[in-house]
């Protein structure tokens, strides 16, 4: 066999090769499924579940100064001292109360004659958290601080302690609100709402302490002050959803 001859029957097949994987991706690609995706409605809402607060967080402070760090801190102790014993007097348990903070500090100022920092004395804060499940309690720990030694009341929050059961409540009432929105989008569309395809629950809102700050001078007990009013109000847990549907024309 010449070298020729060999030469053009490679190329033949080859080429016959060629024609076949050609035929074979046309093939492929006519039975090919079609991928369209079907019309959907994308939807977000959001359910809100007003609830009354039911625990109460009251920080109350004594702030004393002194010539010296241990004078102010000995008055600070002794004020403390009393009222740790006053919320004592009203049932108040040793687990319901947290110290959240100590500090000594000393009172500065420029002294332009000598041209220099000078230490006056010494001030001396201390914080304390109160937690109560007595909302009518409120009231009665400030007056007993006060009446005792406390000449700051740093914040007043109120809580939830278990919102589980309002987050259900709210969760229910932002998938209904989901639903419907979505049957009037579909219905606006000329069409119909199908099947729920994904449904997201986002991050729930926990319910926010509201924060009351003040700042209070102490009175004594003989003082004819009246109870120091309190009212709570109401809080809401909130909960949001992402949905999808689909859309039937």
């Amino acid at each position: 066999m010449t070298r020729s001859s060999s030469n053009r029957r490679h190329s033949s097949a080859i080429a016959a090769a060629a024609m076949l994987l050609s035929s074979t991706g046309a093939l492929g690609a006519q039975a090919a499924p079609s991928s369209t995706t079907p019309p959907q409605i994308s939807v977000s809402a959001r359910g809100e579940i007003s609830v009354a607060p039911d625990r109460a967080r009251v920080q109350l402070g004594v702030e004393t100064q002194g010539k010296t760090a241990a004078a102010a801190s000995a008055e600070n102790n002794r004020k403390q001292t009393a009222i740790l014993a006053a919320l004592k007097a009203l049932g108040i348990a040793p687990t319901q109360i947290t110290t959240l903070g100590f500090n000594v500090s000393p009172m500065q100022r420029y002294d332009e004659k000598e041209r220099r920092v000078v230490i006056d004395g010494y001030q001396v804060a201390n914080i304390v958290q109160v937690v109560t499940d007595k909302m009518d309690q409120t009231g009665p720990i400030i007056d007993a601080a006060l009446a005792a030694g406390s000449n700051r009341v740093a914040g007043l929050d109120f809580l939830v302690k278990d919102p589980s059961k309002s987050r259900d409540a709210a969760l229910a009432q932002a998938v209904e609100s989901a639903r419907h929105q979505a049957e009037v989008a579909a219905k606006a569309a000329g069409g119909a709402l199908g099947d729920l395809l994904d449904i997201t629950v986002n991050e729930f809102d926990q319910p926010q302490p509201r924060p009351m700050m003040v700042m209070a001078m102490a009175r004594s007990a003989a003082d004819a002050a009246p109870p120091t009013p309190i009212s709570e109000g109401m809080t809401s847990v909130a909960v949001s959803v992402s949905t999808r549907w689909r859309f039937i024309r």
